[in-house]
């Protein structure tokens, strides 16, 4: 692993209830999301009251070649399995050459040796693609343990606080044609900003199950797109 992840040398995350807000919408709060600039943070996910991590990071001169890679290959969309130095060896060969594109690949591969090192596995599925429109556009919880996001360019995955879901509305208990079904008539939506690396609990996560983070893909346009990278367990 490129870097190590340490909880005892980094401070710990803040933990964001949204207390300040028209805040407890009359429910609990059973979740909360962590958040720091320090990676360590991601391994708060193991913590039962965390049901989002979020390392929050600049991409510094990552932002350069995505943007690159936006122009020049606006279809572009990579899908694979392995560990990171497989991986990384596949996207060498397919990525276009631009100024960054070494530092580029060798940030994917600190990713994956990350997810892999704190879920104890040998390959990650790995999800590299340029979107010109919204994956999942309506709020909706993930049938899996836990999966990392981060956009490198564009707009990031948009998130609700616990507090502000009613999970009644979401999927078959929603209006279908409600982008907001899901959201409670006085919540609020937030949203990662492109560089941020968060660890999603899902619908499958043992301590947490049927308490996913409820997320939606954001609004994008062939004229405004992003650069989603997703990892999952294999």
């Amino acid at each position: 692993m490129q870097e190590s992840i340490s909880l005892s040398s980094v401070p710990a995350g803040t933990y964001s209830q949204d207390v300040n807000s028209e805040a407890t919408l009359n429910k609990p709060f059973l979740l909360s999301v962590a958040k720091s600039s320090h990676q360590a943070v991601l391994a708060d996910i193991y913590q039962d009251n965390i049901n989002m991590a979020v390392w929050e990071r600049p991409l510094g001169l990552l932002s350069a070649y995505a943007h690159s890679l936006l122009t020049s290959s606006p279809n572009f969309a990579f899908k694979s399995q392995g560990d990171s130095a497989q991986i990384e060896v596949l996207l060498h060969r397919i990525l276009p050459d631009f100024p960054g594109k070494e530092a580029f690949l060798k940030d994917i591969a600190l990713l994956v040796d990350m997810f892999a090192c704190l879920f104890d596995l040998d390959n990650v599925g790995l999800r590299l693609t340029v979107l010109s429109n919204a994956m999942c556009p309506r709020f909706h919880v993930d049938k899996i343990p836990c999966r990392l996001v981060s956009t490198y360019a564009g707009v990031g995955s948009e998130w609700l606080h616990e507090a502000h879901v009613v999970r009644a509305h979401l999927g078959h208990g929603g209006h279908v044609a409600d982008h907001n079904s899901g959201l409670h008539e006085k919540g609020r939506v937030n949203q990662l900003k492109a560089g941020d690396v968060a660890l999603m609990k899902g619908n499958e996560w043992p301590t947490s199950l049927g308490f996913g983070v409820v997320h939606r893909s954001p609004m994008v346009s062939a004229e405004e797109p992003r650069l989603f990278l997703s990892l999952d367990m294999i």
